[in-house]
């Protein structure tokens, strides 16, 4: 047995203090018989550490072990006979192989510091700035169709970082990549009298049934990356690395937690806190119950971490006053989703929530935009299914969204029907216009960006197979899709007008142009009712800048009457949804005629000298 002390109260989990000391700090039931037990890699044996209250501090044991190599040795506690693994364990041992189905035995490691941050920096890019690309790790690159030699792991994210850079996108927001126990029980069926009437004849199974958990969300170990996403036997530096090299690449990256109600509040905190200064991410979406958002958004260690959630309770963040220096709260939820998937398939009387959706300003707490998400649709499916299509789940059909708000475009699923893929091919377009233009933040769902599909299924949470990985072949025979989506993140880019965060106007002698300005049939005038076949136009104007969406939803054409301009100016079309990007765009003057389901940008910069007094916006 080695020498023990009494150690400090924090950090918590296992932690290298000195050459061959490394100091245990743990939260077990102090009311059971507590130990902790070491294995050594070597030998295979392992030794047991009673946890009496000599190590006690508060409701916590802490323990320090002198002449321990931390390189050679694993632990878990016994808690009343019974093995279990930190929590707060920075390494997990046992589950280095994705998709085991035997039972995997897991033990915690002891992390050792050996990385070279070299020069990083975390980029803290404005949200207004932003554009998220939501991703699956393992997911990713994990078909044969990606190219990368490290398939499904965060080696295999860096191999397609030219990719990322060359689609223009600012951050990857990553599915849970820390550990979790993806093989999940599939519970026996319960022995109802009624289950036996109708089944009498079937023999019940003995063993339950496994399947895989493919997103993550669930209980699970915090501190550790997943090791089956990285192809070294070194997890934690496999992180470091992908963050590192994204960081070099200008690119943001972004975690997402699920935190079920199980977790107590004080381990979210650490959780968050560990993330931020151990792996340098820029980011968290946090998803769950219970969780302390009001907290985590003040502390001062994190004020400079983008902090996303479903719905942040801004008034017992900020006094009334008060405007932070870096603006690093944001909203996540299916607002936008919605109002603007009506209006994408033209449904009556959408345009007014529509418009609302895309033109919202943000102040203190940003607002994310997204059409698609994991859980729902991919961009192509949405243009491709009325309705869902799980079966490969096993759950006949009672999992998913019913509420898809989805249009096949006249024939369900696959087709080579021409007509019909010019037209899904048109909304398409017409979706990466409404999420790149809109006010606050886009977010990506990775494969959008050339049409991926997923079969129709809308909640693929089993699925680690080609229905949820991405298959890049996509990327060339979509890839005029491809290159529509990367064109309008750069305009997003370009257009500082979309970025502001304030509504203004530009008053002088005889004229106002406001910032921000709706249009009909007839200039300045919109109707908010459903006697409007779901077209109208936006007008954003800021230093002699003016930007032009017009929008016809309807089956029908629609023309758009077009506001006065200064000088001898004509709009310029910009970009126009239903043509073939080959053809030449045009100049119009006072009106724009507007396809069925349609998008037209117009753009006209201005300069000081085309204003006089005799001139009117109106």
């Amino acid at each position: 047995m080695k020498n023990c002390r009494i150690g400090n109260a924090f950090p918590m989990g296992a932690t290298v203090i000195g050459k061959n000391t490394v100091q245990f700090v743990s939260l077990i039931n102090q009311k059971n018989e507590n130990s902790l037990i070491l294995y050594n890699k070597k030998t295979g044996m392992k030794e047991e550490y009673k946890l009496s209250d000599d190590y006690r501090i508060g409701n916590m044991y802490s323990i320090v072990i002198e002449d321990l190599d931390p390189a050679n040795y694993t632990y878990n506690y016994l808690e009343n006979g019974k093995e279990i693994t930190d929590l707060y364990a920075k390494v997990i041992y046992g589950n280095e192989v994705w998709g085991n189905l035997k039972e995997p035995t897991i033990s915690a490691g002891i992390k050792i510091e050996n990385f070279k941050w070299e020069d990083d920096k975390n980029w803290r890019y404005p949200y207004n700035e932003s554009v998220l690309y939501q991703l699956h790790v393992r997911g990713f690159t994990k078909h044969a169709s990606s190219g990368v030699k490290k398939k499904g792991t965060f080696e295999g994210i860096c191999e397609k970082i030219p990719y990322l850079q060359e689609l223009g996108i600012t951050a990857i927001e990553l599915l849970p990549a820390y550990e979790f126990m993806e093989c999940e029980k599939i519970l026996p069926k319960v022995l109802t009298m009624e289950y036996v009437k109708e089944n009498y004849k079937d023999v019940p199974e003995d063993k339950p049934e496994k399947k895989i958990n493919y997103w993550g969300f669930k209980e699970a170990y915090y501190f550790a990356p997943k090791a089956s996403y990285s192809s070294s036997k070194n997890p934690v530096n496999s992180f470091k690395n992908m963050v590192r090299e994204l960081h070099k690449a200008g690119i943001e990256v972004i975690m997402q937690f699920y935190f079920p109600q199980t977790i107590s509040r004080s381990l979210i905190l650490e959780v968050v806190k560990y993330w931020v200064r151990e792996y340098h991410i820029d980011g968290v979406r946090l998803l769950g119950v219970n969780l302390p958002i009001s907290v985590i958004s003040t502390l001062p260690e994190l004020l400079n971490t983008k902090i996303m959630y479903e719905n942040i309770p801004e008034n017992d963040i900020y006094d009334y006053k008060y405007v932070p220096a870096y603006a690093n709260l944001a909203n996540y939820n299916e607002g936008y989703l919605y109002a603007v998937r009506k209006f994408l398939k033209g449904d009556v009387g959408s345009l007014p929530r529509a418009f609302q959706a895309m033109t919202s300003s943000y102040n203190r707490v940003m607002g994310m935009n997204y059409l698609t998400n994991y859980n729902t649709f991919t961009l192509k499916d949405l243009v491709s299914y009325d309705r869902k299509h799980n079966e490969e789940n096993g759950e006949n059909g009672r999992d998913g969204n019913n509420y898809n708000l989805s249009w096949n475009c006249g024939i369900e699923g696959i087709t080579k029907k021409k007509p019909i893929l010019t037209i899904r091919e048109r909304q398409m377009r017409n979706a990466i216009v409404m999420l790149m233009l809109a006010k606050g933040t886009p977010v990506i769902l990775a494969g959008d960006e050339f049409g991926n599909s997923q079969g129709g299924n809308n909640n693929p949470y089993c699925q680690d197979n080609i229905i949820s990985w991405l298959n890049w072949k996509d990327l060339q025979k979509n890839h005029s899709h491809f290159e529509f989506t990367k064109k309008m993140i750069s305009y997003r880019k370009e257009m500082e007008i979309l970025k502001k965060t304030k509504e203004t106007s530009t008053k002088r002698t005889g004229l106002e142009y406001p910032y921000m300005s709706f249009h009909g049939t007839e200039a300045w005038k919109l109707e908010w009712n459903e006697s409007n076949e779901e077209a109208g136009g936006i007008l954003y104007y800021s230093d002699y800048t003016y930007l032009y969406i017009g929008f016809n939803m309807h089956w029908q054409d629609n023309t758009l009457a077009l506001p006065k301009l200064p000088g001898n100016h004509k709009w310029e079309i910009m970009v126009d949804t239903s043509m073939d990007e080959k053809n030449e765009l045009q100049m119009v003057e006072n009106s724009v005629l507007m396809p069925p389901r349609t998008i037209k940008i117009l753009k006209v910069k201005a300069s000081k000298e085309d204003f006089n007094e005799d001139l009117s916006a109106f």
